[in-house]
């Protein structure tokens, strides 16, 4: 967390936005990209239209629940350490050990567990800080939590369009498909996002089987079978050989190819 840059406001360090992502268009992955984008559009569409009613309901000059709850879970902490003031806007808040013991800046609103400064959110220390000084503990909470800033990303509307037959015409010659779509591929489709070589498996108890390397029968190399071995069509190349067959009495010869 020391190197962590506060400027985002998040301590989330997980992969989950993307992995939702992926599940949202799996249906819509193999589709063509006109029919992926229609999909994103109306998934937007309602997803921006049920946060802008739950926003409605909730109170101007307050933070999102989620946040609410943290802040109570902080506060109930934050009853346990002992505030020393060092002037108007400096605090040490002293915890039940000397180790257990924070600076805390309400001017700058940092704290040295850096959680509010990453977060936005105040810490126990800070809360703790800011009872001391008889102030609002929802002040010093960053604007992105708050109710105003929350309906103002959902304010605008992502108007519903006519389906693909009510769309103008372009006189121009419609694009061809790509080749991997027109030709048939065996076997079932993969439907699958590939991981990368640095992800993590689905299942870390699943152990993969062992496949094993091929060996022709016909050329005796390993990475292929006899059925597509490409030295099956090649003829031997044949050596002739004379043999001389001596008749008998006469005395004659004659030379046989063999």
């Amino acid at each position: 967390m020391a190197y962590f840059s506060s400027n985002a406001k998040s301590d989330m360090l997980l992969n989950n936005v993307c992995e939702v992502y992926n599940i949202m268009i799996l249906d819509a992955r193999d589709k063509p990209v006109l029919t992926l984008l229609e999909k994103l559009r109306y998934l937007l569409m309602a997803r921006m239209l049920a946060n802008r009613e739950k926003a409605e309901q909730w109170n101007l000059g307050d933070v999102c629940p989620k946040i609410k709850d943290i802040l109570l879970n902080n506060q109930k902490a934050a009853r346990e350490y002992i505030p020393r003031k060092s002037n108007q806007w400096n605090y040490e808040i002293i915890g039940a050990s000397i180790m257990d013991n924070w600076a805390v800046d309400l001017e700058k609103r940092t704290c040295n567990c850096r959680k509010w400064s990453l977060t936005g959110i105040t810490c126990k220390y800070a809360i703790a800080a800011i009872w001391a000084n008889r102030e609002d503990t929802l002040d010093y909470v960053h604007d992105s939590y708050k109710v105003e800033t929350y309906r103002k990303i959902y304010e605008n509307v992502i108007f519903p369009m006519n389906g693909p037959h009510m769309w103008p015409k372009a006189n121009k010659l419609p694009p061809l498909p790509p080749r991997s779509l027109t030709s048939t591929k065996k076997g079932r489709k993969e439907k699958k996002k590939r991981k990368e070589a640095e992800e993590v498996g689905a299942s870390r108890t699943t152990m993969k089987r062992k496949q094993k390397s091929l060996d022709c029968s016909t050329c005796h190399k390993s990475g292929h079978n006899k059925r597509t071995c490409k030295t099956k069509d090649v003829q031997p190349e044949t050596t002739s050989s004379v043999l001389l067959v001596l008749s008998g009495g006469g005395g004659d010869a004659s030379l046989m190819l063999i």
